[in-house]
């Protein structure tokens, strides 16, 4: 077995896909990326997870091993959350076409397939705890 030291650990976790999420958001604040923007768009709740938004790279971002407390992530995650009616259910704000008749192509009702994926998003960054 081969041991990494905390360094190089450290190194690869600053250079991971995880990380440039993050920076992304936080330029994002400063400058306009081409097709990759975080306006509006990226914050619609849009399922599934096809394009690049909120709820995929909140997926992506709950699954890796970064550190606790990092800004631009408990941003995303408060903005998911804020998203969530009464009832901890979640509406798609956006849809596609291609996945018309859909229960997450209903603009106008809360998405149990939306819902799931969000509240796991949240469960996994300790938003939401489990068993109610």
């Amino acid at each position: 077995m081969i041991r990494i030291p905390e360094e190089t650990k450290r190194w690869l976790l600053e250079c991971s896909v995880p990380a440039s999420l993050l920076s992304h958001r936080e330029l994002s604040k400063e400058k306009k990326f081409y097709l990759f923007g975080i306006g509006t768009d990226f914050q619609k709740l849009k399922y599934p997870l096809v394009w690049y938004n909120l709820l995929h790279v909140l997926d992506a971002l709950s699954e890796s091993d970064l550190p606790e407390g990092h800004p631009a992530l408990g941003e995303m995650a408060d903005l998911l959350a804020s998203k969530a009616d009464g009832e901890l259910r979640f509406t798609p704000e956006s849809m596609y076409l291609f996945y018309k008749g859909r229960d997450f192509s209903n603009k106008r009702e809360p998405s149990p397939s939306l819902t799931l994926r969000s509240l796991q998003i949240l469960t996994r960054l300790g938003r939401v705890s489990r068993g109610g």
